[in-house]
């Protein structure tokens, strides 16, 4: 099969094949001689690449086509975003005020109250107890104590007057000490190298924090525990015993008089005034004597009364005349 002669034009290959070669060319057409099965085979697998190459082509268009189509949606997202009015500028500073309001919440569960000024200041707890922070001093707590306990911790000084409640127990750490109520009132005192726990009213167990055993159970009112953290030792201050002056006695009835826990100074100057005598003393010797009796001025003579007053308290009587008289301590 020959081309069809005709004037030379530049076709490209597809209308060049088209125009020199019909499809009835192709089809009347027959080889002299029959195509070797090798070269047959050959251009059958050369035809069977070609198409493959071709596919392959195609596959890599249409992934780079995905590809750019992909892109291109993330770009418009991207750029719709960007646009879009600042409502994620405001969402953001609101999500740190959120977090920040959270993190407020968290530190603000606990309350600190101290004092810095130089005068003691008075503060109700929780649970309506009520303790007096000295100068220079701070307790922190809960804001609302747990329903099992009530915990404050002190550094300084301060006085607790504790509110009754047997289901929660009230403590006090205070550094290597916790001091336990249920209701009373007692002052802490962390100043210096001791700490010092001193009981008003009430009972309270002192303990050490660190192995939570108990240093003192303390009853007695006015009783003060020291203890040295550094030498982990503790003693007990027990209260000054307060000698109160017995209650005095007055009281004339007519002729009578009576007189309870009279210093004598002062009966001696009633027989003085009563009998109208004179009684001569030392202040020393009878500073410390007191007189409990009566006197009956119309029944009893002035000489009578001192004699027994001066035999009860070891004392001498001298009679100068019938209207003098002196007393004095009698030497042993």
């Amino acid at each position: 099969m020959k081309p069809n002669k005709g004037p030379r034009r530049k076709l490209n290959r597809k209308a060049f094949i088209q125009e020199n070669f019909s499809d009835q060319q192709w089809e009347s057409f027959n080889a002299d001689e029959p195509l070797p099965q090798e070269k047959s085979e050959e251009m059958h697998r050369f035809i069977l690449g070609q198409i493959s190459s071709k596919q392959q082509v195609k596959l890599r268009l249409i992934r780079v086509a995905k590809y750019l189509s992909a892109a291109a949606i993330i770009l418009m997202v991207g750029f719709a975003l960007f646009i879009r009015p600042k409502n994620t500028d405001n969402q953001k500073p609101q999500l740190t005020a959120n977090n920040k309001l959270q993190e407020k919440e968290k530190t603000s569960l606990w309350k600190e109250v101290a004092n810095p000024g130089t005068e003691v200041i008075r503060y109700q707890l929780p649970d309506s107890s009520s303790v007096t922070i000295y100068p220079a001093s701070t307790i922190r707590f809960k804001r609302q104590f747990d329903q099992k306990l009530r915990n404050v911790y002190l550094q300084g000084k301060a006085r607790f007057k504790v509110k009754p409640d047997a289901m929660r127990p009230f403590s006090v750490f205070s550094g290597a000490l916790k001091t336990t109520a249920l209701g009373t009132s007692f002052t802490i005192n962390t100043r210096g190298h001791q700490i010092s726990v001193k009981l008003h009213t009430g009972k309270i167990v002192v303990a050490d924090t660190l192995t939570k055993q108990a240093l003192a159970y303390i009853s007695n009112v006015g009783t003060t525990l020291l203890y040295d953290p550094s030498l982990k030792l503790s003693r007990i201050i027990k209260p000054i015993e307060t000698i109160h002056p017995a209650a005095e006695l007055l009281k004339r009835e007519g002729n009578l008089i009576i007189m309870k826990n009279i210093p004598l100074a002062k009966v001696l100057q009633l027989l003085t005034e009563a009998y109208g005598i004179k009684v001569n003393s030392t202040p020393v010797d009878i500073s410390k004597i007191t007189f409990t009796g009566s006197v009956d001025t119309a029944k009893e003579k002035p000489e009578d009364v001192l004699k027994l007053i001066c035999l009860i308290n070891n004392m001498t009587l001298t009679s100068t005349s019938a209207q003098e008289f002196s007393i004095q301590k009698t030497d042993k």
